[in-house]
């Protein structure tokens, strides 16, 4: 990679299983190659811990602390209260994910609902963005705009319609892209990478998910958020330096790392 790319993965999970004892290799070979920044995801309170403990260990690492949807039916009671201990912590710039989950659903559609309630109001109380994981779930996702937007947010991993992308533009979140854009048969959403205002894009691995072309089938690592953005760049008609350097600075305001720094 050309040294003069600087990358910000804002989300990936270097606390997953699927990189168990080999952490700080993964993630220092993508530092080396340009990715200097990332954000570890909490998905449970354990990976949360997890999240907040890597940050203490590796440079550039910051964390978000939350419950999935994919999570809830395993989640106690209490769990606010140990997101609100978490959150308090220097390197945890935001609550998640959190959200809506109806592909694939843990749990009914009412409890998911609730506990995204929860940590939009976590958030919000906390001063923190929120990450939201949001899939086959506009309706509902629209209503919950209506009536109790969060105060900032990134919708991640973006699979979602039109529509919802210009809802929450319009809200001022981010929009942040995987390697799904890689993927052939993701036309649709394709054509709604080069519609979304400079201001409110980013860019994810989501790591060690959804690895991009030519990696599909493989174990998703950090480093490769490059395909990614030479792909957001070749559908946005830029070069991959602008889109690493934007996303970067969307990435720092996001998570008012300028603020800290």
């Amino acid at each position: 990679m050309n040294n003069e790319i600087i990358l910000f993965d804002s989300h990936l999970h270097l606390n997953h299983e699927d990189f168990k004892n080999r952490e700080a290799e993964v993630w220092m070979e993508a530092y080396r190659s340009g990715v200097k920044e990332g954000v570890v995801i909490g998905v449970d309170l354990p990976s949360s811990r997890t999240a907040v403990e890597w940050t203490e260990k590796l440079p550039g690492l910051y964390a978000s602390v939350g419950i999935s949807p994919h999570d809830v039916m395993k989640t106690p009671d209490h769990y606010i209260d140990e997101l609100r201990r978490l959150a308090e912590g220097d390197r945890v710039v935001a609550i998640g994910e959190c959200g809506l989950e109806y592909h694939y659903p843990v749990g009914p559609k009412e409890k998911q609902i609730e506990y995204f309630l929860h940590q939009i109001d976590l958030a919000r109380e906390m001063e923190k963005i929120l990450i939201i994981h949001l899939r086959e779930a506009d309706d509902d996702f629209l209503r919950i705009l209506d009536k109790n937007p969060p105060a900032s947010a990134i919708i991640h991993c973006f699979t979602a319609s039109q529509t919802i992308m210009e809802a929450a533009v319009e809200f001022g979140y981010y929009i942040s892209f995987s390697g799904i854009a890689t993927f052939k048969n993701a036309k649709d959403l394709q054509k709604i990478v080069p519609q979304v205002p400079d201001e409110n894009l980013l860019i994810e691995t989501d790591a060690p998910y959804l690895a991009p072309v030519p990696y599909r089938g493989k174990i998703c690592e950090p480093k490769m958020i490059i395909n990614a953005a030479q792909k957001i760049a070749e559908l946005r008609n830029v070069d991959i330096e602008s889109i690493a350097q934007l996303t970067r600075k969307n990435a720092r305001r996001a998570f008012k790392l300028d603020e800290k720094n």
